[in-house]
């Protein structure tokens, strides 16, 4: 299995077809690479053109999936297997888009009805018609709604139900409707006006076109972000996956510690009914306590519940920061029957999860009885990650993004990272087989591989010249790296080092230097996490690597224009501020 660092570089779709042609062409279906229960098996049938979002399957087998993350080109594949083997053979791609902010990519979601294909991206909900038999629309979009641009939850994903309406996820755009957003202790708006046209589920029919924003019916609110949606009509109702909120620690870091934020709050499954309010910004829910308790920006402490009785309670949580992205109800009769009437969840992993590893990366599976969940989940397919242990989510070798039941009965799998999918089939045979296993413990090893590049290269443009290329320092003018504790020490304090600078008097082999450290906070996360990465490893005696997330949290926590104190710096530790529940455990 390739290991790669992903990037924001863009490519001509065409480009990227004709590789993934070359790709298909080379070699038969691959084994599986992912583990599945017993009975289980997985086949490739499409290794992908990158970054994709959702995948649809219609009564002839034929797929579609849109992408993103591909600027100006066409972003929805019409793919098809012609031999009966599984295998796509056939590529059609249409749907080009725009998008007003060229730092954010369109990320197109899609639903299909009755003949017609309905697309949304950033800033409009169309529909192509596409009678039976077609790979591709006969004719050119129709609008059936505009929608204001937003940077922040652009993702907007559609279901549609048996009367005609398009029900439309519209994300907050912000994380916690702050006074000043990502501002540490900014209190929030109460109300907080983003409700009114945000953080929620909104309709529109879907039989009539050019329908302005407000003629959307808002169908039920506070709800942060629910990329994860589908109408079932078995049920005949709308479901959905609710990813939490961020930031509790670096905000409220009198109140969080970093190990906290990694495990609250939870991603949220819930059945939404017209009118309900899940309490999004007011609430968070806490799988620990099995309650909805006060957001800290109204006052909450993270065991107020206050207002929070108020509101709709999920029926099956996940852990925080497992970025629930697709849901899809199996109804057909392929599977086991304890899969029955159950859903299938895609978990794509976050970021958010430092000091801790990165978790998620699975298809996890909700038994339902008797039309209802039971409240439990389990792992149904794993080691999309391919490592055992995931510091840096970019380093994840696939993140499954997209569920869908294939009409025979087949679970197909989309990951977000290449585009691959999956077809897992059961074949009845119960004996336990052995468990994939991840070709590296931990992205480690990549995490220093890649910072000996970039990392490498802005060492030499930022401090080489002070503290040499062999990190030997300048005696008397400029302090040595290598074997130093500032180095290879707590990360916490070598970030505000790069972040914000540092004035002496500094103490190193009983050599003392006075000269000014300038703060270096202009340079991205990424950068800043490569650059410590690579001086841990060079001159720190192969000390652990920084994530970008631990930058974030450092950056976030500490609003800060002026150099340290050394003599403060010293016992300025860990990634935020000391907090007053820095000896609690998790309840």
């Amino acid at each position: 299995m390739k290991h790669a660092i992903l990037t924001t570089t863009v490519f001509p779709l065409s480009i990227l077809l004709a590789a993934c042609a070359e790709r298909q062409a080379e070699a038969p279906p691959q084994p599986a690479d992912i583990s599945l229960p017993p009975g289980f098996e997985a086949q490739v049938v499409f290794e992908g053109t990158g970054e994709s979002r959702e995948i649809f399957i219609r009564d002839n087998g034929d797929l579609l999936v849109s992408l993103s993350g591909i600027r100006d080109d066409e972003t929805i594949l019409g793919l098809r297997d012609t031999d009966g083997d599984y295998v796509i053979d056939v590529v059609e791609p249409f749907h080009r888009v725009t998008t007003p902010d060229e730092q954010k990519v369109p990320r197109v979601h899609i639903e299909y009805v009755e003949d017609y294909l309905y697309a949304i991206d950033n800033t409009r909900l169309v529909r192509y018609h596409l009678p039976e038999g077609r790979l591709t629309p006969s004719g050119e979009p129709e609008i059936v709604a505009e929608l204001p641009y937003q940077s922040s939850h652009r993702g907007r994903t559609l279901a549609a139900d048996a009367a005609g309406w398009i029900y439309v996820n519209i994300g907050a755009p912000s994380n916690a409707c702050q006074e000043q957003a990502k501002t540490t202790g900014s209190p929030g708006l109460d109300p907080c006006p983003e409700l009114e046209q945000h953080a929620g589920i909104w309709r529109w029919r879907g039989d009539r076109l050019n329908q302005p924003r407000d003629a959307g019916e808002k169908y039920a609110g506070g709800i942060r972000n629910a990329i994860a949606q589908t109408w079932d009509p078995v049920y005949e109702g709308l479901y959905v996956g609710q990813m939490g909120r961020d930031r509790l620690d670096s905000l409220w870091p009198g109140l969080f510690t970093p190990e906290q934020n990694a495990e609250l709050p939870a991603e949220e499954f819930f059945r939404v009914e017209k009118g309900d309010d899940f309490g999004w910004p007011y609430c968070y829910y806490d799988h620990f306590k099995g309650l909805k308790v006060l957001a800290p920006e109204y006052g909450g402490d993270g065991e107020t519940v206050g207002r929070c009785d108020g509101f709709e309670n999920p029926s099956v949580t996940f852990p925080a920061h497992y970025s629930p992205s697709s849901i899809a109800f199996y109804h057909a009769g392929a599977f086991p029957e304890r899969y029955r009437g159950g859903a299938f969840v895609a978990l794509k992993g976050s970021w958010n999860r430092a000091p801790l590893p990165q978790d998620g990366y699975i298809v996890a599976f909700v038994p339902f009885e008797d039309g209802e969940p039971t409240g439990e989940w389990e792992v149904f397919a794993d080691e999309f990650k391919g490592f055992e242990t995931l510091f840096e989510r970019d380093n994840a070798v696939y993140r499954p993004q997209s569920v869908f039941v294939h009409p025979d009965g087949a679970l197909y799998i989309l990951d977000n990272v290449e585009g691959r999918i999956w077809r897992v089939t059961y074949n009845g045979n119960d004996a336990v087989t052995a468990p994939v296993v991840p070709e590296a413990a931990s992205d480690r090893s990549l995490l220093v591989q890649t910072s000996a590049g970039r990392g490498a290269e802005l060492y030499q443009q930022f401090c080489a010249a002070c503290h040499q290329t062999e990190g030997r320092g300048v005696p008397g003018e400029f302090p040595p790296l290598a074997g130093s504790d500032w180095v290879a020490g707590d990360k916490g304090r070598l970030i505000r080092v790069v972040l914000h600078g540092m004035q002496g008097p500094i103490v190193i082999d009983g050599q003392q230097y006075d000269e000014v450290m300038p703060g270096h906070g202009f340079l991205g996360n990424n950068d800043v996490a490569a650059l410590l990465t690579y001086v841990r490893n060079r001159f720190g005696d192969g000390a652990d690597p920084v994530h970008d997330s631990e930058v974030l949290l450092v950056r976030n926590s500490e609003d800060r224009d002026e150099p340290w104190e050394a003599s403060d710096l010293e016992t300025r530790t860990g990634l935020v501020p000391e907090s007053r529940h820095a000896g609690d455990e998790q309840q």
